[in-house]
């Protein structure tokens, strides 16, 4: 056995260890989709932005790097803005909000906070979230056999399947302490990589001058923030290069760990550890793509760039360490995505609207079988594989257009009411549905490049605030003075 596989089965070992010795503290549904608000500093600082990043981190990103170099920053600025502003304008309402409703999922915050008895924002909410979980969850899954494959030489499906077996079975194991504290584990060792691997990478190229001079003769524009572009074009560029900001409100598996803190008191310090986590880790993978474009000149799959420096670099047991990272990177965001999509199955439909008195136990029971079921669908929509940036991107979009708008309005403006939350809801979906998958989008852009198309959560998230607003203004606002004291 190699020593590659080895560091990768050690991994692998450790994971399954934390799922059983978290297993024991799950004696509520509360504790396995939230934990019982019981995570501290460190869980849910590192736990909210491993479960954010996901093989997005670690190979999409990575691959915008190699294709659009120093460019590629404008994605991760982009990307720290929107941390911060969940952390400085959700975080602290929103569990505050939930505490007091009592609410554990976003659907359950939703139909409390609109006092919605007719539970039409509770079906619509979890319809969304189920259907675009999925989807995020088969992303995982490709990333997963991307990673598994290029390292260890087999093919993308048997790939695929340990990656499915390893992330369902951790989730089923511990719920939600299971990946809060994996996410820890995973996140450490993720930003260790990220930071280490690109100093070794300039060290061992010669330096930043001879990195720089390297690219100049492949790509000169790998080495402008604009990518070539000028005036008009260069600020489409770099706008839709951040438009990742826009999605941050909306992301149910970032929410529910603000939901999950401890204190109100604790999230000031995490987010200083979050926001530390996220501005190392966004640079390291930029310019992880950076280096290998230097190094590789070109490659078939750009999205590989990260595990075959590594193995290029690295000793074989580091390179091990690195392979172990990447698919830690996926996993903390694959768990996380499927019990928010269990939740929404398990917890906003059958137990709220079905069988209000099933006992606690059976819950925990249909929670894993949840789980079990969405894993064999996500894992049959990613048989087809794809190009992880763009795949994520549309899940990313969905969540961002049907949620986001409401999210930031129920926490800050008392007048939004339930029927401005459904046609918000409703008319995000529909956009992002239309924009991105019936080609929307290229009626207006067939004659600009790929990374000038306007992405379609940016439209939809405007036509969402919109109706959300305006139907708001229309009628009857609900009573709330329960949460707004």
């Amino acid at each position: 056995m190699s020593i590659l596989i080895l560091a990768f089965l050690i991994y692998l070992i450790i994971l399954v260890i934390i799922g059983i010795w978290s297993s024991r503290f799950n004696k509520t549904l509360d504790d396995f989709l939230i934990a019982g608000r019981k995570l501290g500093t460190w869980p849910v600082a590192i736990s909210a932005e491993a479960s954010d990043m996901s093989g997005w981190l670690v190979l999409g990103l990575p691959g915008r790097g190699f294709v659009y170099g120093i460019g590629a920053l404008w994605t991760s600025i982009g990307a720290a803005f929107g941390t911060l502003f969940n952390w400085s304008v959700i975080a602290k309402r929103l569990r505050n909000y939930t505490a007091k409703l009592r609410s554990i999922t976003i659907p359950d915050f939703l139909e409390d906070r609109f006092n919605d008895k007719t539970h039409i924002i509770r079906g619509i909410s979890t319809s969304i979230i189920t259907i675009f979980m999925v989807a995020y969850v088969s992303v995982q899954l490709v990333a997963s056999g991307k990673i598994l494959s290029e390292t260890f030489g087999w093919d993308y499906h048997s790939a695929l399947i340990l990656g499915f077996f390893i992330i369902t079975l951790y989730t089923l194991l511990g719920g939600f302490f299971a990946v809060a504290w994996t996410d820890v584990f995973q996140g450490l060792l993720i930003v260790g990589i990220l930071l280490i691997l690109p100093i070794i990478g300039i060290i061992r190229l010669g330096g930043l001058g001879k990195i720089f001079s390297e690219i100049s003769s492949i790509n000169v524009n790998a080495l402008s923030p604009s990518f070539g572009y000028g005036g008009f074009l260069f600020l489409l560029f770099a706008f839709v290069s951040m438009s990742w900001f826009f999605g941050y409100p909306g992301q149910p598996h970032i929410l529910t760990r603000y939901m999950a803190i401890k204190e109100e008191k604790k999230i000031w310090n995490s987010t200083l550890i979050g926001m530390t986590w996220v501005i190392i880790s966004l640079w390291g993978a930029v310019f992880i793509g950076i280096i290998g474009l230097a190094l590789f000149k070109g490659l078939p799959d750009p999205e590989k760039v990260m595990p075959l420096l590594a193995m290029n670099l690295l000793p074989e047991w580091a390179a091990g360490i690195v392979i172990a990272a990447i698919t830690a990177a996926i996993m903390s965001t694959a768990d996380s995505q499927l019990l928010v999509a269990s939740s929404s199955i398990v917890e906003d439909v059958y137990h709220k609207l079905v069988n209000p008195k099933i006992s606690q136990n059976k819950l925990l029971f249909y929670s894993r079988v949840s789980v079990l079921s969405l894993s064999i669908i996500a894992f049959i929509l990613a048989l087809q594989g794809g190009v992880i940036y763009f795949l994520v991107a549309f899940a990313w979009g969905g969540l961002a257009a049907s949620f986001g708008p409401l999210i930031i309005l129920s926490l800050w403006w008392k007048r939004t009411t339930k029927w401005g939350a459904i046609v918000g809801m409703i008319s995000g979906t529909v956009t992002v549905i239309l924009w991105d998958k019936l080609g929307v989008a290229n009626m207006f852009s067939n004659s600009l490049s790929s990374e000038l198309i306007i992405p379609g959560m940016i439209p939809a998230f405007f036509i969402s605030l919109f109706f959300v607003i305006i139907i708001s203004l229309l009628t009857t606002p609900p009573n709330i003075n329960k949460i707004f004291k």
